[in-house]
């Protein structure tokens, strides 16, 4: 499978520069994060890869824009005139059996973030070859992100897993490269580890006396 690659990304929104000559590559068989605080182009670049918005310069090669894709944000639309089920029905192109769709839905439901977990079982059924998840936690109760974890380390394999959030517990075991966004780059930092993700974030973003 191609991996994602990102070359001499430039983007600007008004007088506000995103990118300025930003290069990654995002890998296949890999759970990737990206982390920057609020405002730092995460989301941005997540659009750019889905093709939602256009680079003003430079390059992304990624071979399985709108076909092979799926994106999660955080705040998913679905039809609000349409029950869950029919919202996974018509997002999963009818290709799923009541039984097929129940057995991935009990992962899910019930749950208060109803348009987060029917995005979530969207997901698990398409199995696309590239995810790009925003903010993928918030709302989940316990059991549910013990087995979106679980799901996702199994998901990576021979796809490319792309995602961004601030509950950095959940990540730390399951990432297998993080991309920091400062300075307009997209830097992979290697001792990721050596810090953890919450010692990286506090490296990169913490306030400096």
């Amino acid at each position: 499978m191609e991996n994602v690659k990102i070359e001499e990304l430039y983007k600007q929104f008004s007088e506000k520069i995103i990118f300025e000559n930003a290069n990654a590559t995002f890998e296949s068989g890999k759970i990737s994060f990206l982390m920057a605080p609020n405002g730092f182009g995460k989301t941005t670049l997540i659009k750019l890869l889905s093709g939602l918005q256009k680079e003003d310069s430079g390059r992304i090669k990624n071979l399985h824009i709108h076909q092979d894709s799926f994106t999660l944000y955080d705040d998913l639309s679905l039809y609000g005139n349409l029950s869950g089920y029919k919202n996974i029905e018509i997002f999963t192109k009818f290709k799923y059996s009541k039984e097929e769709i129940d057995a991935v839905a009990i992962r899910y439901l019930p749950s208060s973030r109803l348009k987060k977990k029917i995005s979530l079982i969207i997901w698990e059924l398409l199995t696309p070859k590239l995810s790009m998840m925003d903010e993928i936690t918030n709302g989940l109760d316990y059991q549910a992100l013990a087995d979106l974890k679980k799901v996702l380390s199994e998901a990576k394999t021979d796809k490319i897993i792309l995602l961004t959030g601030h509950d950095f517990s959940f990540y730390e075991d399951i990432i297998d490269n993080l991309y920091v966004l400062s300075d307009y780059k997209i830097i992979q930092e290697m001792k990721w580890k050596d810090y953890g993700v919450k010692g990286t974030y506090e490296k990169y973003f913490a306030p400096r006396n």
